[in-house]
C-alpha cells in the first residue's frame, strides 16, 4: 500500500525533525550531570516548530473565510395556491 504524503506536509515533518536533533545534540553539549541531552525539551521545540510552521504555510492562513457559494433562499409561494 502506498501513502500519499503532500510536499507541504513532507517539509513541515522534516523541518520539526531537523530542529529536534539539533536541539537534542545542543543540550547533549552541556558538560556535568545535564549532558546526557534533553529529549523532552528537543520534542517539544520540534512539534513547535512544525506547528508554526504549519500555521504560516497553509494556503489562506489569516485570510478571512469566504463562503463557497452564497446562501440560498428558498422563493416564497405565492398567497393565492397556499390554502
Amino acid at each position: 500500500m502506498t501513502i500519499q504524503i503532500a510536499p507541504l506536509a513532507a517539509l513541515l515533518i522534516i523541518m520539526g525533525i531537523t530542529v529536534g536533533i539539533s536541539v537534542f545534540k545542543y543540550t547533549a553539549r552541556a558538560h556535568g550531570a545535564f549532558g546526557r541531552g534533553d529529549l523532552g525539551t528537543s520534542i517539544a521545540s520540534g512539534a513547535a516548530v512544525a506547528t508554526l510552521l504549519a500555521l504560516l504555510l497553509t494556503p489562506g492562513f489569516g485570510q478571512p473565510t469566504v463562503p463557497a457559494a452564497p446562501p440560498v433562499v428558498p422563493a416564497s409561494a405565492p398567497a393565492d395556491s397556499v390554502r
